[in-house]
């Protein structure tokens, strides 16, 4: 068999996994096809590529597609539907060798990357657990580095062919429900593809649902009187621009089979039969995927939560999916002037929908900016208020920018730049602490929701009588003082007359609850006789467990078992009792 150039590609990870690939063609295991990846753009794509199967055997229905918003990112995959349980078989959509297995309390959870030597790399997500075989090297690494977190790519060769059951399905992770979480990677560079270009049968004949255009005035203008942005439902107008302004649309789509919202996968802008701007989303890079946020009207997708695209794209934009992409495009025109906007949005199978608007301008506007100093986005800056700080490096926001940087008027709380401004770095800041923090070591800088509750918090050290801590999360911040330990304690089903001597009878696990409302728990560790056991963890159901399979406990002798947890801001606490498993 000849050495094809798809084996010559650099693959991502350790020079054990280019070597089995290689092994597995000259053995005719994994069907080399791809050859060099040709990017689907300017065409609609779907069914492009041939070579890979549904990773499951029920009927897909989707719960969310490739590019939909979330939070501070985009939709690298699809999201799979399983019935709303657990335990379905996850089948290798091509043949390959596991190059990367990783185990997290968030994110992907129990996840599993399947490199195959024809240039592309699948992963399955949220797994409930793995191929045996994998299963226990994964557990065997646990125990030899007496951590639950596992990012490793094996020097053993775990092989599959097409159709093999690599793992089930599962609910781990940041998962918020049962589900399969798929995607396709070129490994070369890991960036994800859309995976619908592989032709996967969903069921798809509604067009996507063009909600509203969004006009976003600039500073000084006004849309139909409003200096803020206005939304226009199809068939509204005409629409009165007096000054600047930019465009956005209020798009998503659906399939047949679920109700879901979905996201869009192409839209283009069109002014008096000019073509002004066009994105689609068949790849992404990890890189710069929260620049979603600079895609996104930020303001607006963090209010409503809405699926709002930019029809203009800001300086400090990186994504890779424009075609047309006039930066920061403005809209304006002479005192009575007109315009016709169009609109146009597909999904990935060719669904199309369109509107258009009429624009009306009414002349420069006659405000003038003041009292508003920008930084530019391109240039680092520090903002400085008394002997308090925010570091701000260059490309940390997407154009140009005000930044408040004070404290309210009672001083218990500080305005660190707005809530409406998304950032792609991580802003340093020290702030003077007073009160309870005075001759503390450490403490908690809290985000301030707009309901007035906690929406977020961020351990720091304090140094010099300052809190020195790291957000990319801007808005409205109290310092506190975390002297509290998380909460601890054993399931009810253990307890026996005395709740420090825990019983097992007729259960497969050990489970201790555990929750920390503060800065949030930070690692969990456990002895038997003073030898670590792994206990998995589930920060959203607020939970650890010992499995009992794992066989590092002794069956109907007592034992000293001690469990401690440890939060964000190193506050510990310890559980000390005895086990017994009958």
């Amino acid at each position: 068999m000849m050495f094809t150039s798809a084996i010559k590609r650099k693959i991502s990870g350790s020079k054990s996994v280019v070597f089995t690939l290689f092994l597995l063609t000259l053995i005719g295991i994994c069907d080399v096809s791809y050859g060099q990846l040709e990017s689907p753009r300017d065409s609609m794509g779907y069914g492009k590529f041939e070579g890979l199967i549904s990773p499951l055997t029920i009927p897909l229905v989707l719960s969310g597609n490739f590019g939909e918003l979330r939070g501070d990112h985009f939709h690298t995959g699809l999201d799979m539907k399983t019935q709303g349980k657990e335990g379905f078989p996850v089948i290798a959509a091509c043949a390959g060798v596991i190059s990367r297995v990783k185990v997290s309390p968030y994110g992907y959870g129990r996840a599993l990357y399947l490199s195959s030597p024809n240039g592309l790399t699948t992963v399955y997500a949220h797994l409930q657990r793995f191929a045996p075989v994998v299963e226990q090297w994964t557990l065997d690494k646990q125990y030899e580095n007496q951590r639950f977190e596992v990012d490793e790519a094996p020097l053993r060769a775990f092989a599959f062919e097409q159709g093999d059951t690599i793992g089930w399905s599962g609910n781990s992770g940041g998962s918020g429900g049962p589900h399969l979480h798929f995607e396709v990677r070129e490994t070369r560079t890991q960036h994800p593809i859309n995976p619908f270009f592989w032709g996967f049968e969903i069921a798809d004949t509604t067009p996507p649902l063009l909600q509203g255009l969004w006009v976003l005035p600039s500073s000084g203008s006004t849309v139909n009187g409003s200096s803020l942005p206005v939304r226009f439902n199809l068939g509204d107008g005409p629409i009165r621009i007096k000054g600047q302004a930019r465009l956005a649309v209020e798009a998503l789509d659906r399939l047949d089979a679920a109700a879901n919202r979905c996201g869009v996968f192409r839209a283009r802008l069109t002014v008096d039969d000019e073509q002004w701007f066009e994105w689609s989303l068949d790849t992404l890079d990890f890189s710069c995927n929260r620049d979603m946020n600079a895609h996104a009207v930020y303001d607006l997708w963090e209010r409503t939560g809405e699926q709002i695209h930019r029809l203009h794209r800001l300086p400090g934009n990186r994504l890779p999916i424009y075609q047309a992409d006039r930066l920061s495009q403005i809209i304006e025109g002479a005192e009575g002037q007109s315009s016709t906007v169009s609109i146009d949005v597909w999904d990935i199978h060719g669904n199309h929908s369109a509107s258009e608007w009429q624009l009306l301008f009414q002349g420069k506007n006659d405000e003038t900016r003041e009292g508003q100093v920008l930084n530019r986005y391109n240039q680092s800056f520090t903002a400085r208020n008394g002997i308090a700080s925010a570091e701000i490096a260059a490309y940390t926001f997407y154009e140009d920018y005000a930044f408040e940087f004070e404290p309210t008027e009672d001083s218990s709380l500080w305005r660190i730049g707005s809530m409406d401004l998304p950032a792609s770095r991580k802003i340093k800041v020290k702030l003077p602490v007073n009160g309870e923090l005075q001759g503390a070591s450490s403490g908690v800088a809290v985000r301030i929701g707009l309901d007035g509750k906690p929406a977020g918090s961020y351990s720091g050290r304090i140094r010099n009588g300052m809190l020195e801590f790291s957000t990319k999360t801007l808005g409205t911040y109290q310092l506190q003082r975390d002297t509290q330990g998380p909460s601890l304690s054993p399931h009810k089903r253990y307890l026996g007359p005395d709740e420090n001597n825990l019983v097992i009878d007729g259960f497969d696990e050990l489970r201790f609850n555990v929750m920390d409302e503060l800065s949030g728990v930070e690692s969990i560790e456990a002895s038997l006789d003073g030898q670590w056991i792994l206990m998995r963890w589930d920060p959203k159901r607020q939970r650890v467990w010992y499995e009992l399979n794992d066989g590092k406990h002794l069956k109907g002798e007592q034992q000293t078992l001690i469990v401690k947890a440890v939060d964000e801001a190193g506050n510990r606490t310890t559980w000390k009792g005895t086990l017994l498993v009958k």
